[in-house]
């Protein structure tokens, strides 16, 4: 499938997408039919909520494992980051089937799971910076990427410490993570059918195409970044409603075509992103922000990615 996202006009692999998973009569009705295998009878589950329930509390215990991972601390952030997206994207497809009372329940849950991704965002922020410094080539030369990326790492090591000491073993968070797991299991799953995922997904699509029109129109940093995210969550909510289906012979299968594309399409967008972070936070030290080799490296690291990301956006 061609990536429509960085072609002529916003939304057409969305559209495609989109169609896959609500416009095919056939695909609904694999999901009514009832058959007999070997006297057991088969019945295609017309709710996805059980297996949604069963993939969102996986999610909630990778948050708790991940923050606990002492060996590979920055990588528990990102897995723990990782989780808590893939969990609010879960529980957004699970909105439309809920009453007022539950939703406002629900709304509670994807507050307290923002609040603690957020609280993490900094450590991951100032590792990616690290991790982008030690990758920069073309116009950087080696020795300014090492400079960089020592003061960066530096900068890293120092957050992390500062994070432990408030917040030793991060405790407080896991802790809240458990919280939000019991929390998570008490919502009404079952309420959610396929129509209503259908729904979600449909929403999310709009929000995409919203987002993707309005950085076009403007195309700054946080409205990239606001794109990037509703790409994310949309890929994520269609890979949960596909796992979420029912498997056998005509069933329709995992990873249907398209998922890959918004990949593509959100990765370019993090590549731009993950450069203009490692330079805001790299001009924060001093050090580097008095350099003037340094702070022409930095510039020059820019206007690459930026170049780069024009190029793919075009082709």
């Amino acid at each position: 499938m061609p990536d429509a996202l960085a072609g002529d006009g916003p939304g057409c692999t969305l559209a495609v997408l989109a169609d896959a998973h609500a416009s095919n009569p056939m695909q609904r009705d694999k999901h009514r039919s009832v058959r007999r295998q070997g006297g057991v009878v088969d019945i295609r589950l017309e709710a996805p909520g059980p297996l949604l329930a069963a993939a969102a509390d996986r999610e909630c215990r990778r948050i708790v494992r991940a923050l606990a991972d002492t060996r590979h601390r920055h990588h528990g952030i990102h897995r723990a980051r990782k989780a808590i997206r893939t969990l609010r994207a879960q529980l957004g497809l699970l909105k439309p089937a809920l009453d007022r009372p539950d939703r406002e329940r629900l709304r509670r849950i994807d507050a307290r799971l923002k609040r603690l991704c957020r609280s993490l965002s900094p450590l991951r922020d100032a590792h990616v910076a690290a991790v982008t410094a030690s990758t920069l080539r073309g116009a950087v030369t080696p020795d300014a990427r090492s400079a960089l990326e020592a003061a960066l790492v530096l900068r890293r090591d120092e957050a992390l410490a500062d994070a432990l000491h408030q917040d030793p073993g991060f405790r407080d968070r896991r802790e809240a993570a458990a919280a939000i797991r019991a929390e998570v299991a008490a919502l009404p799953w079952h309420a959610l059918g396929e129509r209503a995922a259908r729904r979600a997904l449909r929403r999310s699509r709009k929000r995409v195409e919203r987002a993707e029109r309005k950085a076009r129109r403007l195309p700054t940093s946080p409205m990239r970044h606001r794109w990037r995210r509703r790409l994310r969550r949309l890929r994520l909510q269609l890979e949960a409603f596909d796992a979420a289906l029912p498997a056998g012979p005509d069933a329709v299968p995992a990873h249907t075509p398209g998922h890959h594309p918004l990949k593509q399409q959100t990765d370019r967008l993090g590549h731009l992103q993950d450069v203009q972070l490692m330079c805001r936070l790299a001009r924060r030290i001093a050090s580097v922000r008095n350099d003037p080799v340094l702070r022409a490296a930095l510039a020059a690291a820019i206007r690459e990615a930026r170049a780069g990301f024009a190029a793919d956006h075009r082709g």
